[in-house]
């Protein structure tokens, strides 16, 4: 049997992409045997008010990171469109373009209320889902989704499972790993405050990304 690799996608506002984000997407890609991960900015999020740092710098960031990871490119498809970047429309787009099987992941706390997303069942319809369930949280079982797989340190993933993510939609993979605890909230508030030993140490984010942000004086708190 052999695999097919689906096309796999990682939609956010990365502000500032960390290596919460890349450490525990690196992982599941290994388990399950995907090779290229397109990591997908939003321009206007649907559920988060409109970002204030401009998409210039946000792919320049993310950049940053593909260089350091050849496993990871960007894929800028959301920033074409002045409209809100909702996931379903997204792929849609894509899957006109594509005949390969879509995956898109997310975190766990993004599909706890994936309910409340954009003609949600729909996008079931058009790909399958990977979430980087960093926590290990029970999952939300939905009635719309098709199979649930688990993959983990102690949770290999059959070839069948995986040759089941490039033909089928509809699946959910739960990949847990070692969490790693920094979010974009965290950074941006120590980077408001100057705090910069915290984030020095390179465990946070890549020192070429923090180079950037203070060459750039992205995040600091504006003076009146």
């Amino acid at each position: 049997m052999t695999y097919s690799q689906p096309i796999t996608l990682f939609g956010g506002t990365f502000n500032p992409p960390h290596w919460g984000h890349v450490k525990p997407l690196k992982q599941a890609m290994q388990a399950l045997d995907i090779t290229k991960v397109g990591l997908m900015p939003c321009n206007i999020p649907p559920h988060k008010q409109r970002l204030k740092i401009s998409n210039q710098h946000r792919l320049a960031m993310l950049q940053i990171i593909c260089e350091l990871e050849s496993s990871l490119y960007i894929e800028g498809i959301e920033l074409e469109s002045d409209e809100v970047s909702f996931t379903f429309n997204t792929l849609q787009k894509l899957k006109k373009n594509n005949q390969q099987s879509l995956c898109f992941v997310m975190g766990a706390d993004s599909f706890q209320s994936f309910e409340t997303w954009h003609r949600w069942q729909e996008i079931l319809q058009l790909c399958n889902i990977i979430v980087l369930n960093r926590d290990n949280q029970p999952l939300k079982r939905l009635k719309e989704v098709t199979q649930y797989i688990s993959c983990g340190p102690h949770d290999a993933v059959s070839l069948a499972d995986k040759q089941v993510l490039s033909t089928s939609n509809g699946i959910v993979v739960s990949c847990h790993f070692p969490n790693v605890a920094v979010s974009s909230t965290l950074i941006r508030d120590k980077l408001e405050q100057k705090d910069y030993p915290y984030l020095e140490t390179g465990e946070v984010l890549p020192l070429e990304v923090l180079k950037y942000i203070k060459q750039h004086q992205l995040y600091e708190r504006k003076i009146p």
